[in-house]
């Protein structure tokens, strides 16, 4: 993207940010009272997006997956959960699809809340589906879940739209499912994201303008603050198009102060490697606070969508690895590859296949795909709270992201070789001096995360020589 486009966009986020400060946006709501009520992260309990450190790029928190609960089946999900959880310390953005739990209108106020009603709803069905996945991840160390809704809403309330003279009861909807999950079943989350896609078709999520999403954002905050439930963060606003979001739906969010406080992370979705300049527009504004997740990522799958079995080929998993690079050293914080698993999504009416993991429907069993070892080279070293650091790469055709764990002082290099020939490659971080041994691991066509020779730093610089076509990370050992 060219940089007077980026430029633009700048002054336009600006001139908004400036109208929120002016006091053109509406009043943050107070938290209502409740047995669960806790007050909502403030903007000193966020994770910094420019450190001091001058070799710091940004605080990574938010690499994991898209996890579809439709495959739950009485707890055959739990082998394929477990295999994604010991990738490292991940976040799932945990799908329930579609968003037509309520079949029929009920209640002539939608400010009342029948729990006997929705008692009957989210104990049963794919709805406690939803509350059994999240509750078995919980049982994992480390892992952080973000809920998101998918698809249409029920044709009572619009179908491939929310009809206005019926937000309440979405707002309703949306709000007793995260009052059941945190209260009725005491899961741990914090993160919501209740819609997607809104800019696109009306199936992958309900046609949603700027406009209404803000205003739908902003009742739905209400409704969680007067539920006890003050420190549920928004995670949106997950549209197809990075474009959109930029252009259109982040001026109208920073137009909201509440809607502004209540998201965390601003989501945006990519296939193409690529985040239309969201992070250099949050950097010219010097806040808000919150970051850039992209939530769906992947590599070329042709057909997943639609019920042709994913191709599996060694290309795609590259691709996979080169957009994850891209993205991050773009200035993303949060990565969410599309998918974990291969599973049935309503909205499609068919299987999906970009699964990390390939699902065999006649053993019931999931086995790991070459995305799998491309991603978890990546996530297994670079927990959350990872600092993306100032690198640089000798040859063209080797990108690479650098990182530091702060908590363990590791040092991190993941790369990729798109070329078809072995390269020789000195890789530098900048601003560091360290001399320290560090691991090799690699992943192409042939091999599975398998371990190479030791690889030496020395004064910020290493000299390897990477295979063709692979993925590689060598990683220091944590300080003791």
């Amino acid at each position: 993207m060219g940089a007077d486009i980026k430029m633009g966009r700048a002054a336009a986020l600006l001139l908004a940010a400036a109208m929120v400060l002016s006091g053109c946006s509406a009043a943050q709501p107070q938290a209502g009272a409740g047995p669960s009520a806790s007050p909502r992260p403030s903007s000193t309990q966020a994770t910094p997006a420019t450190p001091a450190n001058p070799s710091t790029l940004q605080i990574v928190d938010g690499l994991g997956v898209n996890a579809n609960i439709h495959n739950w089946r009485n707890g055959e999900l739990k082998p394929a959960i477990d295999t994604i959880a010991e990738m490292g310390h991940l976040t799932w953005r945990v799908i329930v699809d579609r968003a037509d739990w309520e079949q029929t209108r009920h209640g002539a106020d939608p400010a009342v809340f029948d729990w006997a009603y929705y008692e009957q709803i989210y104990t049963q069905g794919k709805m406690a589906d939803l509350f059994s996945t999240i509750a078995y991840i919980n049982s994992k160390p480390g892992q952080k879940v973000s809920v998101n809704v998918m698809g249409g809403v029920p044709e009572w309330m619009g179908g491939t739209e929310i009809r206005p003279e019926f937000e309440d009861y979405w707002v309703r909807m949306i709000a007793s499912m995260v009052h059941f999950g945190r209260v009725d079943r005491k899961l741990d989350f914090t993160l919501l994201s209740p819609m997607n896609e809104s800019d696109w078709n009306g199936i992958e999520g309900p046609q949603v303008g700027p406009g209404q999403y803000v205003r739908l954002m902003h009742k739905l905050s209400d409704a969680l603050d007067k539920l006890g439930l003050s420190d549920i963060r928004f995670v949106g606003p997950d549209t197809a198009s990075a474009d959109k979001a930029v252009d259109e739906y982040l001026p109208a969010m920073l137009n909201d102060g509440v809607v502004t406080d209540r998201t965390a992370h601003f989501g945006i979705h990519s296939y193409d490697g690529t985040s239309a300049g969201a992070p250099d527009a949050f950097a010219a504004l010097g806040g808000p606070d919150m970051n850039v997740w992209v939530t769906e990522f992947s590599g070329p799958c042709p057909g997943c969508d639609t019920g042709a079995p994913n191709p599996g080929d060694w290309d795609a998993a590259q691709d996979s690895a080169g957009m994850a690079i891209e993205l991050l050293r773009g200035g993303v914080a949060g990565l969410q590859f599309y998918d974990a698993w291969d599973g049935y999504y309503e909205h499609h009416n068919s299987m999906g296949f970009w699964g990390l993991l390939a699902y065999d429907p006649v053993t019931h069993s999931y086995t790991p795909r070459k995305n799998y070892y491309v991603m978890r080279q990546l996530f297994e070293f670079v927990p959350p709270g990872s600092a993306l650091i100032d690198c640089s790469s000798s040859t063209e055709s080797v990108a690479v992201a650098c990182f530091m764990d702060p908590g363990s002082s590791r040092l991190v290099v993941y790369g990729s070789n798109s070329s078809g020939q072995d390269q020789q490659v000195e890789v530098t971080l900048n601003h560091h001096d360290e001399t320290l041994p560090m691991d090799s691991f690699h992943t192409d066509s042939a091999s599975n995360m398998g371990q190479g020779p030791r690889a030496q730093l020395s004064h910020g610089h290493t000299i390897l020589t990477v295979g063709a076509r692979s993925v590689f990370t060598l990683a220091s050992h944590p300080a003791p």
